[in-house]
């Protein structure tokens, strides 16, 4: 069938004419006098022909066809390719005989299947594999690709052959179900439970200060009853800092916290250990490497209010859990003392309409200290204005509740995602209405957001001057968070996560640096390292143009250089694949003819995720075949499960229909039509003597 762009008329009429033309050719030229009727009729039909193909190609129709399509069930296999199928004492069998096993069933349904076979570890691959090498493994994301794969496809059934031990990503049983397929899982490994000791759960501050102790949390798990006490030490640099003989008992975890003296400066690494029992298998479990970085400084903070506050008492007990800062609080209007000895002045609601103590507002601002300003509604807007150049705020006092909206590319300090959720779902400041206007500041932590709607209006902004900073938070209400936070959590974690690395920010030493770096100092095999860099001028502005390049140095002494990406005044680099060892590193940054060195250094730990349990997790396995109504093998059942597969999956083939265009000047047989027309009238005209 012809389908063609142009009017109908449009075409009638050219193959009229063209009709019109054979006619005329050949009973009005006097060439064709004495040809016989026939002769002209059968020259007028293949001049006629031959004209309406050329016509037909300068309007360029499309022929249009019905494609018919049989697609038989398909059947997918998936392979769990990672690590822990080495934990097994027939790991062997997996790497060879196993392989030949999917092979021979793998005939037995090519007949009635379509079948792809695929490994996965963190991510999907195409084919099976003898290299079991997955630092991780992910079955949800596994299960996601083949649905993605296969949609609206005729996916008739899925194979699963792992030891059900999920190391990453969401419950694959969560999963499961969006496929609509049955779920046929092959049990790898071993479920056999084997003593075992687990240290877990360690948690640590990225920071801590010089001559302070910092606390360790830790939890310690033996699967088994032993009346011998188990070793725990922790070592740095090779030397014990730390050391305890534990008790354990079967199936009760056992959660410690210590506190360790920082005696030196700068990054530490921390290596905790505790001692397995005689025969133990699996002692990857048994050590955790931690780094932390230890800096050399002690924080006076004041907190003045303009008047009784539930915020001050809020920001006191946040602050007050931090070991290196010693707090005072006091009403403005009666503070007498000196502030040169302070780090940091946090103001609430201050400058405010009263006309006491005036001078102190001058004496701090000109001092070496960093200067937090809350705003609210006691706030004297006209002088506040005055006082800072980070915002300019023209209102007629009245307030509003303004949500916070965090800005995911501040790059001073990094929030943990617990924190970044408790922000997320955290309760309305009170902010003041009014038209804002930006002035002078150098990141933005908070941006509001007002009814719902995500406005352009910062919240909470910084600036780095040359001797100390300036912070504004525009806003109140911060007990409404406190007490938030502990009616979620039962604990004001969260709330002191934040407060606590706002005023490590505002505290730390000025930076003179002009090339800053922010950096892990510890990793996994298997993640991505990120490395970020900013660049400043004389003035201290960030630069936006800056080349800035990144020497590498791996622990076998190779070197690699890369070049940072660029996104507005932030430059960061993502490096995969990175071995285990001690990296060293150098970035350098040219701007304007001015080079800029810093160095650095950072470990990769080796992932013993795969190693954290030698049982494998057949529960898992079984639960997904049951929500699925697949079926759940062992290894004895493993050579005929094509035969299963069979009787179980009733899927039959399917029939798609599909139209195709393609233009008709494509088609070659439209050509061969052409030459016969044009040589049957050429070979008549001959033979009539007039060619």
């Amino acid at each position: 069938m012809l389908q063609f762009e142009d009017s109908y008329f449009l075409i009638a009429a050219a193959i009229i004419l063209a009709l019109l033309l054979a006619l005329f050719t050949y009973f009005k030229d006097s060439r064709f006098k004495e040809a016989s009727l026939i002769s002209k009729v059968l020259l007028v039909c293949f001049r006629f022909i031959s004209l309406t193909i050329i016509v037909l190609f300068v309007f360029n129709p499309k022929w249009i066809y019905s494609n018919k399509k049989v697609e038989k069930p398909i059947l997918v296999f998936l392979q769990d390719a990672s690590n822990s199928i080495l934990n097994y004492e027939d790991s062997l069998y997996y790497k060879k005989e196993f392989l030949d096993v999917l092979a021979d069933n793998n005939k037995n349904l090519i007949e009635d299947f379509e079948i792809f076979n695929y490994h996965f570890k963190d991510s999907l691959f195409e084919g099976f594999t003898r290299e079991y090498n997955g630092k991780s493994t992910d079955i949800s994301n596994a299960l996601l690709q083949i649905e993605n794969r296969f949609h609206n496809r005729n996916l008739a059934a899925v194979v699963l052959a792992s030891d059900g031990v999920n190391t990453k990503g969401l419950e694959p049983s969560y999963q499961v179900n969006k496929l609509n397929v049955p779920l046929f899982t092959l049990a790898l490994g071993d479920s056999t439970l084997k003593k075992d000791i687990t240290l877990s759960d360690v948690n640590h501050n990225q920071l801590a200060y010089l001559n302070n102790e910092f606390p360790i949390e830790f939890e310690v798990f033996s699967n088994f009853n032993t009346d011998e006490k188990q070793h725990f030490k922790i070592s740095n640099n090779g030397n014990i800092v730390y050391e305890e003989w534990l008790s354990l008992k079967e199936n009760e975890a056992l959660n410690k916290q210590i506190f360790i003296e920082a005696k030196k400066e700068g990054i530490q690494y921390y290596d905790l250990s505790i001692s397995g029992f005689t025969g133990e298998k699996n002692t990857h479990n048994n050590k955790y490497r931690l780094a932390i970085e230890i800096l050399n400084n002690s924080q006076n903070i004041l907190l003045l209010a303009s008047a009784p506050h539930p915020d001050v008492a809020a920001l006191k007990s946040a602050l007050e859990i931090g070991e290196n800062y010693k707090v005072s609080s006091a009403l403005y209007n009666e503070f007498k003392g000196e502030v040169e000895s302070y780090n940091l002045i946090i103001l609430h609601q201050i400058p405010n309409y009263s006309n006491r103590n005036t001078k102190l507002l001058t004496k701090l601002l000109n001092s070496n200290a960093s200067v937090l300003f809350i705003a609210g509604k006691a706030t004297k807007w006209q002088t506040f204005n005055e006082v800072q150049d980070l915002l300019y705020l023209k209102t007629k006092n009245s307030s509003q509740n303004v949500f916070p909206l965090l800005n995911t590319n501040f790059a001073p300090f990094d929030l943990s995602e617990k924190a970044v959720a408790f922000i997320n779902a955290a309760p309305p400041l009170l902010a003041p209405f009014g038209e804002l206007s930006e002035k002078n500041f150098t990141h933005s932590l908070f941006k509001q957001k007002i009814e719902g709607i995500a406005t352009d209006n910062d919240l909470f902004v910084f600036a780095e001057k040359e001797e100390n900073m300036i912070a504004v938070l525009l806003a109140e209400g911060l007990w409404k968070w406190q007490l938030f936070d502990y009616q979620k959590n039962k604990s004001h974690d969260n709330f002191n996560e934040i407060i606590q690395s706002v005023s490590q920010y505002l505290t730390l030493n000025k930076d003179k640096r002009k090339l800053r770096l922010h950096y892990p100092k510890i990793g996994t095999q298997g993640d991505v390292f990120k490395l970020k860099a900013q660049v400043y001028n004389d003035n201290y502005k960030l630069v936006e143009n800056s080349e800035v390049l990144l020497n590498l140095i791996s622990p076998n002494g190779d070197e690699f250089r890369y070049t940072l990406n660029s996104k507005g005044s932030n430059y960061n680099v993502s490096l995969s694949n990175l071995s285990e060892g001690n990296y060293q590193f150098t970035v350098e940054s040219t701007y304007k003819k001015e080079t800029l060195v810093q160095q650095g250094s950072f470990a990769i730990l080796t992932s013993t995720l795969e190693q954290q349990k030698l049982e494998a997790n057949w529960n898992l396995l079984e639960k997904m075949s049951s929500l699925t109504n697949g079926t759940f093998l062992v290894k004895e059942e493993f050579a005929n499960y094509s035969k299963l597969v069979k009787e179980k999956i009733s899927s039959k083939p399917q029939i798609y229909f599909s139209k195709e265009l393609s233009d008709l000047i494509k088609h070659k047989a439209i050509f061969f039509v052409l030459l016969l027309s044009l040589f049957f009238e050429w070979a008549l005209r001959k033979r009539l003597g007039t060619h």
